[in-house]
């Protein structure tokens, strides 16, 4: 019974680690990004909460259909929007795209110039993002417990006082043999 639950527990180690080299390795290896969606504009094939994996593209290969995460700046923030390209323009300086929502009825306002697209979503995983939201504090609390753990063992050896050892057994028998010999000492 304990070789299987060790068993399983290896391989649930393993497959987290290797899930795990893999986000950061599609990061900062290839360049993708995860998003996690917060408002419903892209329902119903995108919802608040789940997470979308995007990886860099050529904006010359962008297709009307595509959906893109991009970049625009309204005041003095800067905003990450995943929306669906309705539209390619062209003008005299060059083109940029015309996005919408999938929920809403009107396009966005702003153009979406070529340098503004950070990439093109190739994976949406539904729910994925609450835990992907709070993996920042996941993360702290099994670091604070790692460290506790290691605190109270250190703790545990320090303040636990050194056992009592035992007499070796050649002692034991050196003190046996004089005693025989005071006893046959004293008969005499």
């Amino acid at each position: 019974m304990n070789a299987k639950r060790l068993d399983v527990l290896s391989i649930l180690t393993y497959s987290l680690l290797f899930f795990t080299v893999l986000i950061v390795l599609l990061h900062f290896v290839f360049g993708f990004q995860y998003v996690v969606i917060l408002t419903d504009s892209m329902e119903p094939n995108i919802n608040p909460n789940d997470l979308v994996v995007t990886r860099p593209v050529d904006p010359d290969q962008l297709r009307v259909g595509d959906v893109i995460l991009y970049r625009v700046t309204i005041g003095n923030s800067t905003y990450r929007i995943t929306h669906r390209i309705i539209a390619i323009e062209n003008t005299s300086n060059g083109y940029y795209f015309r996005t919408k929502g999938d929920n809403r009825n009107y396009p966005d306002p702003w153009q979406v110039y070529p340098d503004q697209v950070i990439g093109k979503v190739v994976l949406v995983i539904p729910k994925i993002g609450i835990i992907w939201y709070y993996t920042p504090i996941i993360v702290l609390g099994i670091f604070l417990f790692i460290i506790a753990s290691i605190a109270y063992d250190l703790a545990w050896l320090l303040l636990e006082e050194e056992p009592i050892r035992p007499k070796s057994r050649k002692a034991d028998l050196l003190v046996l043999r004089r005693k025989k010999i005071k006893v046959y000492h004293h008969r005499r």
